[in-house]
């Protein structure tokens, strides 16, 4: 396989990871740097191992050709695109489902079986890297200025890091949760449809906006100014957000410490926000099992709903005569409150026990890489983390068309990260709390007083304290 003068070999690779480890990363640093089989204690490949020109890289995806055209479409032109990229690269690609892509890795590492590099959800790149299962990539990146930090959107990272170790680089996203509103009932209302005056609500600009939108046969409500869903662990990042907190607190290293979500009392304010709306204005219809919140937004039956991006394609295509924009969520009544949103980054990264580092980080390379970032535009429309994206003709075209694009970078530096760090105990935590919380079984402060004690012992138990 040709080396670029940017591309590190694999003996230097486990040399400069040694050596980042032995500096302070720590022993979590130091188990992801841990010589492959096959190497000895140096991290030297063995002496009798061939050197081959054509290199075939494994790489695991939950995402694959089956889930729709779309798809299809993406992974018969990847082989193709990387081939054109470095001829000396075979693709051998394995779809593992979402729901068992965990428990799978984990296997796949104690067993020494792992892909070569692989697509990681936001959810368990934290907690692959903390059980030694992830490289510290930071060498590869210092000589690679392609992939460079200040490439890519602000806050954007934060999920692939810990402390100065970087575990992760973006390859697709961002995504956030942002507030889509119905232009034509906004403007029905006599409410403002200006970005930059919407940019300056706070909460109770948006309750009475909210207000205004509602409407009601007797007292069922018809058409919800907003939709008050139940709410859950993006939410508790979205309140956050709008208090310039964090979902999670920070040593003065910046290593996560605890839980931070209701700092400022972010997480009671956000509770009783909702709460209020819900009960008190009564702008939305009823929380139900029945409700399909989405399919409200789509025929008109609500003003306001929350989603992220993932649904600007779907809207244009499906429905071309639906008027729509959206929002960040408005700026909570605190000091420092500001407009914010949880955002998150999905990234790919390199396995300890990567049989081909070389060739895992070769294909990294071309999948977050500008060039391939365009090809995934003009298949799917999927955005990228990478900021000169955004200065691209391809961009620029596409904006002109599609104006709510400009959301998406602004989502991306406003948000504060989902959760990130043992997200499916907190989930388990954070759901039964949140629910009945909502359905006023417990008052919003002895509900988060609950939340926070429970998450904090997640987090302790977990090594975060």
């Amino acid at each position: 396989m040709k080396v670029s003068k940017e591309r590190v070999s694999r003996r230097d690779f486990l040399r400069l990871s040694a050596v980042t480890a032995l500096s302070g990363i720590g022993a979590t640093a130091l188990a992801a740097c841990a010589p492959a089989p096959g190497q000895g204690a140096s991290g030297d490949m063995a002496a009798d191992e061939p050197a081959m020109a054509q290199q075939t890289i494994t790489y695991w995806d939950w995402w694959g050709p089956a889930a729709n055209e779309t798809s299809k479409a993406l992974f018969d032109r990847l082989p193709v695109a990387l081939g054109e990229s470095n001829p000396e690269l075979e693709l051998n690609y394995q779809n593992v489902p979402f729901g068992e892509y965990f428990v799978k890795f984990l296997a796949a590492h104690a067993a020494d079986d792992t892909p070569d590099v692989m697509h990681s959800s936001v959810y368990w790149g934290r907690d692959f890297f903390d059980r030694g299962a992830l490289l510290d990539l930071t060498p590869n990146i210092e000589i690679t200025p392609d992939l460079a930090p200040e490439n890519f959107l602000d806050g954007a990272l934060l999920q692939a890091t810990k402390g100065p170790a970087q575990y992760g680089v973006l390859g697709e996203g961002p995504d956030s949760n942002q507030i889509f509103f119905n232009t034509d009932l906004f403007d029905e209302a006599g409410v403002t449809t200006d970005p930059d005056e919407i940019a300056t609500w706070g909460w109770a600009d948006f309750t009475d906006a909210a207000k205004e939108l509602t409407k009601r046969d007797g007292d069922e409500v018809v058409q919800s100014g907003f939709l008050i869903a139940t709410p859950t662990a993006q939410t508790l990042s979205v309140w956050a957000s709008c208090h310039d907190v964090g979902f999670y607190s920070k040593n003065d290293a910046g290593i996560e410490n605890g839980i931070g979500f209701n700092e400022k009392n972010a997480a009671v304010n956000g509770l009783k926000w909702f709460l209020d709306m819900l009960h008190v204005h009564q702008v939305s219809q009823p929380i139900a099992p029945e409700r399909q919140d989405w399919a409200q937004f789509q025929q008109g039956k609500t003003a306001m709903a929350a989603s992220g991006p993932w649904k600007y394609g779907p809207l244009t295509n499906d429905l071309p005569d639906l008027n729509w924009f959206t929002m960040l969520w408005p700026a909570a009544p605190v000091d420092g409150g500001k407009q914010g949103s949880a955002h998150w980054n999905n990234m790919l990264v390199v396995p300890t026990k990567s049989p081909n580092k070389d060739a895992g980080w070769a294909f990294l390379e071309f999948w977050c890489g500008l060039g391939w970032m365009l090809e995934r535009f003009a298949i799917g429309s999927w955005l990228a983390p990478r900021k000169d994206f955004y200065e691209t003709p391809e961009y620029k075209a596409a904006l002109q068309e599609l104006p709510v694009l400009q959301m998406v970078p602004l989502a991306s530096a406003a948000g504060t990260p989902l959760v990130y760090i043992q997200q499916s105990a907190l989930d388990a935590v954070i759901k039964p709390i949140l629910e009945a919380a909502i359905l006023q079984e417990t008052e919003p402060e002895a509900a988060i007083e609950q939340l926070v004690a429970e998450c904090t012992e997640v987090m302790v138990n977990a090594g975060y304290s």
